[in-house]
């Protein structure tokens, strides 16, 4: 498991239910933010949010990255807690680290 801060144990479990409220849209990426964390983090969190957030034709969710369909919002929001939470915390890791390599600045 990739580790982005010392003080990560704290807050992983608190990423993947931020990333599942704002994939099932229980949370709008406007409302969310938190002071704790670093701002690449909660931008990386945003942004998987938005990737794992889908609708079927129906008007019901589905999931991004098993395929499950016929899912309301909380039915989403607990299956991606539920069945895919380390999933989360690294595809935010990832994504966090990427924002980080693209917003380098080089002093002379």
């Amino acid at each position: 498991m990739v580790r982005f801060l010392p003080r990560s144990g704290l807050f992983m479990n608190r990423i993947e239910i931020y990333v599942a409220r704002l994939a099932s849209e229980l949370v709008s990426p406007s409302d969310f933010d938190t002071p704790v964390l670093p701002r690449n983090i909660v931008h990386a969190i945003r942004n998987v949010g938005a990737l794992l957030s889908k609708r079927d034709g129906n008007g019901k969710y589905m999931c991004v990255l098993c395929g499950k369909k016929g899912l309301t919002k909380r039915g989403l929001y607990l299956h991606l807690i539920r069945m895919h939470g380390d999933e989360i915390r690294d595809l935010v890791a990832r994504e966090g680290e990427r924002i980080l390599s693209r917003k380098k600045i080089y002093i002379e």
